[in-house]
C-alpha cells in the first residue's frame, strides 16, 4: 500500500518515518533545514493520521513493505531513511527487506528490540477498551523532559492532540506488530553505515541500545544527545538536524 505523504524540496531523497502514534506532522522542525539539501518524503504509518488501513495481523516487514511501494510510486529508485523509535525500527527492517532501496540509515531513539511482549499486549488491551487518549498523557510524559513541558506547552498539546486521536484499532495493531518485532542477532547484513541518536534521558530506548545497534551495524556512529527524552528530532531539534545533515551530506 502507499500511505499519505508530503514531499518538499528537491536533491537525494530522504525519508522520514514516525514514531508509534505520530504523524508526518511531527517532523515539521526537520523539514525546513532538510529541505536546503533533500528531497524530503513525510509519510503517515499504517494506522496513522490519513493512512487508513483494515486492523489486522500486521508485522515490520509489512511496514517495511509500504515505505518500499511509497518510493515505488514516487519513482525513487534509491532513499536515506530517518526513523525515530518504531520509526527506527521499520528503517532497519526495510534496509534488511529491501537493501537496494535503501541508502544511509538515521536510527533516532530505537533499539533492535522495543520493549516486551506482555507490555505492548497490556497497552493494545488497554487502548482497544479506552482509546488513545487514555494514555496520552503518560506518552507525553515519556516522550518529553518537564522542562520541554513547561518552556514549549503549546508543542506538547500538539502532539497529545494527534496521538490521543489515533484510531485505536489501527493503534493497537501497530503495538503487536512490534511486540513480534525482534531484530537482535539479524543486524549484520546491512552495510550502508548508520547514523544512531539517543537522548541522555530516555527511559525508553537507552545508550545500551543504541551500542547494540552499533555492534552489528558495521559503520555506525553512535551520537548522545543531552538532556533529552525519547523524542530527540523536537526537543533537541537544532543540534540532531545538524548531525542528520552533516551524516547524509558525506
Amino acid at each position: 500500500m502507499i500511505p499519505y505523504h508530503l514531499v518538499d524540496g528537491t536533491g537525494d531523497p530522504v525519508v522520514l518515518i514516525n514514531s508509534l502514534g505520530g504523524t508526518l506532522d511531527m517532523w515539521k522542525p526537520q523539514v525546513g533545514p532538510l529541505t536546503e539539501r533533500f528531497r524530503v518524503v513525510r509519510f503517515d504509518t499504517r494506522g496513522h493520521g490519513a493512512t487508513h488501513a483494515e486492523p489486522g495481523e500486521w508485522s515490520m516487514d509489512d511496514f517495511a513493505d509500504d515505505v518500499a511501494d511509497l518510493l515505488v510510486g514516487l519513482g525513487i529508485e534509491r532513499a536515506h531513511l530517518v526513523g525515530i523509535s518504531l520509526g527506527g525500527a521499520i528503517a532497519m527492517t526495510t534496509a534488511l527487506r529491501h537493501p537496494g532501496r535503501v541508502g544511509r540509515l538515521v536510527l533516532l531513539s530505537t533499539a533492535p528490540k522495543l520493549g516486551t511482549v506482555e507490555s505492548w499486549h497490556e497497552r493494545t488491551a488497554k487502548v482497544k477498551a479506552e482509546g488513545c487518549g487514555s494514555i496520552a498523557d503518560a506518552t507525553m510524559n515519556r516522550w518529553f523532559t518537564p522542562g520541554f513541558h513547561a518552556e514549549h506547552p503549546e508543542v506538547v498539546a500538539e502532539f497529545r492532540e494527534h496521538f490521543a486521536a489515533c484510531d485505536a484499532e489501527g493503534y493497537a495493531s501497530c503495538c503487536d506488530a512490534i511486540a513480534k518485532y525482534d531484530l537482535r542477532g539479524r543486524l549484520s547484513p546491512i552495510d550502508t553505515g548508520a547514523l544512531v541518536m539517543y537522548g541522555t534521558l530516555d527511559e525508553v530506548t537507552t545508550a545500551s541500545d543504541a551500542e547494540a545497534i552499533a555492534s552489528e551495524i558495521a559503520l555506525t556512529e553512535v551520537v548522545e544527545v543531552e538532556g533529552a527524552q525519547h523524542l530527540i528530532s523536537t526537543e533537541q531539534a537544532d543540534f540532531v538536524n545538524r548531525r542528520i545533515i552533516d551524516f547524509l551530506s558525506v
